[in-house]
């Protein structure tokens, strides 16, 4: 897949199909639509493309708002090239960007820039200057300009929309579950190995202490987690908070890996997460947290026996 980040960079590819958006996640609903990108392009002899902001709109328009991204760019770039997408265009988007009115961004940039052949974007799309632009008009400037344009509509899972802003409410709730089947896969986090205060250690339960600079965490609480190591993933269970039972002031994200011994201060790790277990708890003392600890490892355990 080539990137660019500037669209003066871009060089000239066969009948591009085009989608647009912030595609944070690459949950269900993004991947229908990069798949219809992908069989119209092959239908022309096209080139698939995919154009993506950075950073978020949401920052620059609403720079008072918190926006905590599902996933980095360097990691929605990996998955968008999984996905089979050949061009990705990461625009940066900036005040200039911005104030381009709906007309000026198909004009200036979709037709005499880029020669789209068609667009291809979801129900709830909007552009240009102050979002005023919508599928109704694009429908109608495609008509101008000679493309094609499709939209495709919403997907549902439980009766619910799939989209980031839902994605990331769950995460932040702990439903890491049900998150993990809008995403099509489970939510992760990547980080550096660090070491703790060794408390794990001392009552039979050894962890490993993830410093991460991921903006999306999921709810203070107990999970079913994954980590890969090396390549190949171990089942863990992984706490997220601030130790109650020992007064600890900082947030960590402490995880326990099921059989597995060796030392992995300073390595890099992805963690994964499926399923809270239970929220944290302030414990009597170590007897009582210990307890507790045998039990999480018993349930996540039996989750994977199962899976």
């Amino acid at each position: 897949m080539k990137i660019y980040e500037f669209l003066n960079h871009v060089e000239r590819f066969p009948n591009p199909v085009l989608t647009i958006g912030n595609y944070d996640g690459i949950h269900i609903g993004h991947k229908k639509i990069i798949e219809r990108v992908k069989e119209k392009a092959l239908m022309i002899n096209g080139t698939p493309m995919l154009m993506t902001f950075y950073p978020h709109p949401v920052s620059v328009v609403r720079p008072d708002k918190i926006l905590c991204l599902i996933t980095p760019l360097n990691v929605r770039e990996r998955l968008i090239e999984e996905s089979g997408i050949d061009v990705l265009l990461v625009l940066p988007f900036n005040e200039e960007f911005r104030l381009l009115t709906p007309q000026e961004f198909v004009e200036n940039i979709l037709v005499n820039k880029l020669r789209i052949k068609g667009l291809i974007v979801g129900y709830d799309f909007k552009f240009g200057r102050g979002g005023k632009g919508d599928t109704e008009l694009l429908k109608q400037l495609s008509g101008t300009y000679g493309f094609f344009f499709e939209v495709v509509e919403a997907v549902t899972l439980d009766g619910e929309k799939i989209g980031s802003n839902r994605i990331r409410k769950l995460i932040m709730e702990g439903d890491v579950k049900k998150a993990e089947r809008f995403l099509g896969r489970a939510h992760m986090i990547e980080g550096k190995v660090v070491h703790g205060d060794g408390r794990g250690k001392g009552i039979g339960f050894p962890t490993i202490n993830l410093k991460t600079d991921y903006e999306l965490i999921p709810k203070d609480g107990v999970y079913i987690s994954e980590v890969k190591i090396n390549g190949k993933m171990f089942p863990s269970v992984t706490n997220i908070g601030y130790n109650p039972t020992f007064d600890v002031k900082k947030l960590s994200v402490e995880t326990h890996i099921l059989d597995y011994s060796g030392d992995l201060y300073g390595a890099d790790l992805t963690l994964y997460f499926h399923e809270m277990i239970r929220g944290e708890i302030k414990f009597d003392g170590a007897d009582a947290l210990m307890s507790q600890i045998a039990m999480d490892i018993k349930d996540a355990k039996e989750y994977f026996h199962k899976k």
